[in-house]
């Protein structure tokens, strides 16, 4: 499927595609898409670096404004409430 943008990517709940970012003077990472929670009325993606051997995931703050951008979660309270949500979540989805 052809996205607009990884935001629209990040948001459609059917999507498997590898979801690639590139930081200001990086270089290309490859993430596997984990899930898209809602934490204090914002839209959070959890991602999961492909390069990392180890079961780590990252938290990005979607930018839902006229610039559709991704912002990483450098805050560990917000990153661990928002895992939280995730955890609650899937919980719930197992009931």
């Amino acid at each position: 499927m052809f996205y607009e943008s990884v935001l629209e990517k990040l948001l459609d709940e059917n999507n498997t595609d590898i979801i690639e970012l590139q930081p200001e003077g990086g270089e290309k990472v490859k993430f596997e898409q984990i899930a898209v929670v809602r934490y204090d009325s914002k839209p959070y993606a959890i991602l999961r670096p492909l390069e990392l051997k180890e079961e780590q995931v990252v938290v990005f703050l979607l930018n839902e404004d006229d610039e559709e951008s991704l912002e990483l979660v450098t805050d560990e309270n917000i990153a661990k409430k928002v895992l939280e949500v995730y955890a609650n979540d899937d919980e719930e989805d197992e009931e």
